[in-house]
């Protein structure tokens, strides 16, 4: 997801948990500039939060950036064990409970619930967080309706990928999906103040694509880190075995599977074109840029003929520059139809 971050050090030992960063940039206006910082430094600010992005946005926009890549880096590039790892993550899930104003012990969505239910539930997000990236999370969620669940729902893919290396069949993988790329659709609305269950099922797709395309770019990456995210029923579809797999086999076998998966992807992208016509015509933008990028990868993963072990698909710049001028293309039309 881009170059790595310096977070600073995780203190874990059998007393404590201190995760980086905790006690540090207190303030709002220190936590919302600590993530800025955060989401400037990486390469993906082009889609996440971009000079297209209006001014009245692009500050939440970049705290739920920063929120993201501070939990995916909890599971993938902290120094520890899976097991450490896993600490860690509860460790974030406690301090979100903390900044939503949940009681110590309780951080999931069927506790809040029952909380509600019984009349007990705290103002949504009233307590105090010990990270900063959590105290620009509250603002954001507070100003723009964003409910717990979504970043609840975060927390517990990166907790996935922790334990969970292999998928047996596209449903399973689908469910990872509802985890991990599904609520960063479901916030972007929020912020641009859509709190619409249609709208959010729409944008699903657009989302669920976005990461399979992220996975087929990123198989032999994933593969180093002794996970993959292609279903063992599409292997055994096209005869492609575990072995073959971790051999990086490159056959016709192997290119049939990417092949499907690749377009298995598309048909998700243009389900989620149908949200375009019924949102803030500047957030279909984003929308736009979302599928844009990510049509980009399944093209180039087509043209080096799906052979994905080879050298790993990535966007050229020449293709980025002709992407950012249709971008702005469709940013002029979008602001002259919001002004109508």
């Amino acid at each position: 997801m881009g170059e790595k971050y310096e977070w600073g050090e995780h203190s874990v030992s059998d007393k404590d948990i201190s995760l980086a960063g905790y006690g540090q940039h207190q303030t709002l206006s220190a936590a919302q500039a600590h993530c800025t910082d955060i989401a400037r430094s990486h390469y993906e600010n082009f889609i996440i939060a971009n000079k297209f992005t209006p001014a009245d946005k692009r500050q939440h926009i970049e705290n739920i950036y920063a929120y993201c890549r501070y939990g995916d880096d909890l599971g993938d590039e902290a120094p520890f064990s899976d097991e450490i790892r896993w600490q860690l993550l509860d460790e974030w899930e406690d301090d979100l409970a903390r900044a939503y104003g949940l009681p110590k012990g309780k951080t999931t969505p069927d506790e809040l619930a029952q909380l509600e239910a019984n009349g007990q539930a705290p103002v949504p997000w009233s307590g105090v967080p010990k990270h900063p990236i959590l105290i620009a999370i509250a603002h954001t969620s507070t100003k723009v309706g964003i409910p717990y669940l979504p970043y609840w729902k975060l927390i517990q893919a990166f907790k996935m990928d922790q334990k969970k290396k292999r998928y047996e069949t596209w449903e399973e993988l689908r469910k990872y999906c509802y985890y991990s790329a599904d609520p960063v659709g479901h916030l972007f609305l929020y912020v641009y103040g859509h709190d619409d269950e249609e709208m959010r099922a729409k944008a699903d797709n657009t989302c669920t694509a976005l990461q399979l395309a992220n996975h087929w770019q990123d198989v032999s990456r994933d593969l180093q880190q002794g996970r993959s995210y292609l279903p063992t029923e599409d292997l055994e579809r096209f005869g492609y075995t575990s072995i073959d797999l971790e051999n990086r086999v490159a056959d016709h076998r192997w290119k049939e599977l990417m092949k499907y998966e690749v377009d298995r992807a598309q048909k998700w992208f243009d389900e989620g074109k149908t949200l375009w016509d019924d949102i803030d015509p500047l957030l279909a933008v984003d929308l736009q840029m979302f599928t844009m990028g990510g049509e980009a990868i399944l093209e180039s993963i087509r043209k080096q003929n799906y052979d994905t072990w080879k050298r790993r698909p990535r966007v050229g710049k020449l293709k980025q520059f002709f992407l950012l001028l249709k971008v702005r293309r469709l940013w002029k039309r979008a602001q002259r139809k919001a002004r109508v």
